[in-house]
Order: structure tokens, then sequence, then C-alpha cells
């Protein structure tokens, strides 16, 4: 009986992190290329996820950055949607450690998901959803 190849496609939310530990977790998990499917690729709250600051930050780490918000995004109307997909497919498929990136950080209440994953999916691929490690820390209140 034949091996069959299992490829895999990862998705990852960028959620409030610092991009030191965004970082981390690309590179804990071998992360080659990342595809930002965010429909509007700026951030207020953590510009470090800003769409140009995100790409030099991922240059540096030697992470290839794809911005595919306008085919991909969980707003508005995607074009050219398959073709994105198979896009990512097609490199996942090479062997290339692809993770799908928007700002959600619980993958559940993402189109990630909802969306993306049942298109990867479809095209036999294993979806590896990302998520950070929990702390064990107790919140207190003060009395």
């Amino acid at each position: 009986m034949k091996n069959k190849k299992v490829f895999t496609i990862a998705t990852v939310g960028h959620s409030n992190k610092p991009i030191a530990t965004f970082l981390d977790v690309l590179k804990k998990h071998k992360i080659e290329v990342l595809a930002d499917v965010r429909t509007i690729p700026l951030s207020r709250f953590c510009p470090h996820f800003s769409q140009n600051a995100l790409q030099d930050t991922l240059a540096k780490a030697h992470i290839k950055y794809l911005y595919r918000g306008k085919n991909l995004g969980g707003r508005g109307v995607n074009v050219g949607y398959e073709e994105a997909i198979d896009e990512l497919v097609g490199l996942a498929k090479k062997g290339t450690r692809v993770a799908v990136m928007c700002s959600e950080g619980d993958y559940h209440d993402c189109h990630r998901y909802t969306t993306l994953t049942p298109s990867f999916e479809e095209r036999k691929l294993t979806v590896e959803h990302i998520e950070y490690e929990k702390t064990n820390k107790i919140a207190k209140r003060n009395k």
C-alpha cells in the first residue's frame, strides 16, 4: 500500500500580540510564506501589523509576504478567489510552509475557518489553525 502525501496549510490570527511573539509562532511552525487575507491590511491598535511594517519585519525574518486581501478577504467582494486559493494550494503542494493570516485571534470567529478552510479542504489540504499558547496565570482582583 502506498503512503499518501499529506499537504498542509496553516492559518494564524495576529490578534493584539507583540510582533516578537507573532514571529516566534511563525518560526516555531516553520512558516516560509505568509498570505495576508485582511481586506484592509492596517491596524490602528497594533501598527506593527499594518501592511508595510509587517512586510518589512517578515523580510528581515526571511518570510515571504503575499497580500491576498482583495482575493481572499473577509469583507466585501473578492476578485480572483479561486485563483488565489489555487495559488496557495500550489505552494503547499510543493512543500512550502504557508500560513494564511488575518487579524482575528480565535480562528472560530474568522473567515479563515468559515470560508477559507472549506476551500482548502476541498482541494485535499489539511488545515492547521495556529493558536497562541495559553498562560496558566490566574487574574487576581484587588479588594
